[in-house]
């Protein structure tokens, strides 16, 4: 049976609204971005102290210490500063409890009130504060560990894996290698989960600890990892194969080396810039797609109108790489308004009835 999965976005969505109230627990596998969640939420809510907390490195003195008062020869507990709360904080927190199925058990028990009644020992969190938690799934077999009562007290989700359009978004907005964007592009099955597979289906690129392949392998943060090593490919020369294979696995690797042997043969920005109408245009769907992925990462407001006419061209090669590159463009936050100013940008883009 498929599992109820939502997406990093609906996760986002669920914590920033139900998260004062229900601390949410994440269940995913490795790699597919439970923890990047933090980040997205530091950045949409930015009146809230962003507090990291790694559980499988905790033992019990790092939570809270006891501090003696000794004219009343008592004693009462005092937070870490880890979790963001102090004498006369008032500034709510966004807590984040990774990894809390690796934690020990008595640190596990001592994060109980954490979990269902956001304090600290006899601490409470500032008002307004959201917990959240992650853990990876129980057939991971990374050593993961919840016992029901903990359960209980949270609203456990599993996070999918994204699919390919939904990575190929974010990667658009965080600098990544044309040609491991074009390796998802032609590769979407490195986003299947070993869960959600047939028993006869074999799949090369992606974890599974069914069988065996927990090691090296495709995933939302490994395929960032190799992003970084393509990019500097001309200092590694022949170590750039094999450092790929030990980040994403043997088969994605030389994969992605046919692809940066393409990329390698492609026409310079600077020569696209210059004679947009002259520069050679590929005719293989791998070099198109690169070449898409490529120009809507460079492109800048003195370069788009060259790009377009160039973009245009490709067009008459390949429909769906001219529409790669206008729909790349547009889901770019950080680069659609500059596109939208450019008549040649909408004009194109009216064409392909796809946001105008």
């Amino acid at each position: 049976m498929q599992m109820l999965n939502i997406s990093l976005s609906q996760a986002t969505t669920l914590i920033r609204n139900v998260g004062t109230t229900n601390t949410i627990l994440l269940r995913g596998q490795p790699g597919v971005g439970k923890s990047s969640i933090l980040g997205t939420l530091g950045k949409e809510l930015p009146d809230y102290q962003v507090c990291y907390i790694d559980c499988a490195n905790l033992d019990l003195g790092d939570l809270a210490m006891p501090v003696i008062d000794r004219e009343n020869m008592t004693t009462s507990y005092a937070p870490n500063v880890r979790f963001g709360i102090g004498k006369n904080q008032t500034r709510p927190v966004i807590l984040m409890l990774d990894e809390l199925g690796k934690a020990s058990r008595p640190v596990m028990n001592m994060l109980l009130p954490t979990i269902l009644e956001h304090r600290v020992g006899d601490v409470p969190l500032p008002t307004g504060s959201i917990v959240f938690a992650t853990t990876n799934l129980d057939t991971d077999g990374v050593g993961d560990n919840i016992p029901a009562h903990a359960y209980n007290r949270m609203t456990v989700t599993v996070l999918g894996n994204p699919t390919t359009e939904q990575w190929l978004e974010w990667a658009s907005d965080n600098n990544i290698a044309p040609e491991v964007m074009a390796f998802a592009k032609q590769y979407p099955q490195v986003f299947d989960c070993y869960t959600e597979l047939d028993s006869k289906a074999k799949n090369p690129y992606i974890f599974n600890p069914l069988t065996g392949n927990v090691k090296a392998y495709c995933s939302p943060r490994s395929l960032e990892k190799a992003s970084n090593i393509i990019k500097l490919r001309a200092v590694l020369g022949d170590a750039t194969l094999p450092a790929l294979a030990g980040t994403v696995g043997e088969a994605a690797a030389r994969d992605m080396d046919a692809l940066i042997n393409l990329a390698d043969q492609l026409p310079l920005f600077e020569t696209i810039v210059k004679d947009p109408l002259k520069a050679k245009v590929p005719s293989s769907a791998g070099a198109l797609f690169i070449l898409a992925f490529m120009l809507a990462g460079r492109v800048d407001a003195k370069t788009i109108d060259a790009v377009m006419d160039y973009s245009d061209r490709m067009g008459q090669e390949s429909f769906e790489a001219h529409a790669l590159f206008i729909t790349s463009l547009a889901s770019n936050k950080a680069k659609v308004g500059m596109a939208c100013g450019s008549r040649k940008f909408t004009a194109q883009a009216a064409k392909l009835g796809k946001f105008f």
